[in-house]
């Protein structure tokens, strides 16, 4: 038995996204795919990350 924690569907939690999202605050789905678009530069990672985050919709726009 491992320590690694899984997820529901037996894999194991990706967590070079789950950073990506926690710093930009950005949905882990979202940090998953432009993990995949910058692959392991962290530059280009966080390039897209922001640039993703400014064309997504404000949840929080008019209140």
């Amino acid at each position: 038995m491992s320590n690694i924690p899984v997820t529901p569907d037996r894999t194991p939690p990706d967590l070079e996204a789950e950073e990506v999202a926690a710093k930009h605050d950005i949905p882990v789905d979202e940090a998953r795919a432009r993990v995949k678009e910058g692959g392991h530069e962290r530059s280009a990672v966080d390039g897209a990350a922001e640039a993703g985050k400014d064309d997504a919709p404000d949840d929080n726009a008019g209140r």
